[in-house]
């Protein structure tokens, strides 16, 4: 553990401040950078246009805004997004269906199994 995301900044945007620490914290053990964490979408998507992105952890709902129009951005520029939720992951929209998702809560290895996923097969 600790070398899956060596070199890679990580896009945190999530709304819950223990919880974007947590996650920040378990990028950093993975290897990654952290960028962000964003606790809104307008801050989220404003990191993601200023800083060089290597992939994104998206909480689904942001206080009643939802992310989809960043991870649709992210995905056009081939940035690998993972989703974060505690809602039912029947309200992701149908072209996300190949997107990796988290359930919260989650822990340190379910996020090293996101993040594989969805880096799999890139360089």
């Amino acid at each position: 553990m600790g070398q899956l995301l060596k070199g890679h900044r990580i896009l945190v945007v999530e709304d819950n401040f223990i919880m974007a620490l947590d996650l920040s914290q378990m990028v950093e053990e993975l290897g990654g950078a952290v960028v962000g964490p964003a606790g809104r979408l307008e801050e989220g998507m404003a990191l993601a246009e200023s800083n060089e992105i290597d992939g994104a952890i998206l909480d689904v709902n942001l206080d009643g805004a939802n992310t989809f129009p960043l991870a649709d951005g992210l995905l056009a520029s081939d940035v690998p997004v993972i989703f974060a939720t505690g809602y039912d992951m029947s309200m992701i929209p149908d072209r996300f269906t190949q997107t990796p998702k988290l359930s919260k809560p989650f822990d340190l290895r379910s996020v090293e199994r996101a993040m594989q996923k969805a880096f799999l097969g890139r360089s």
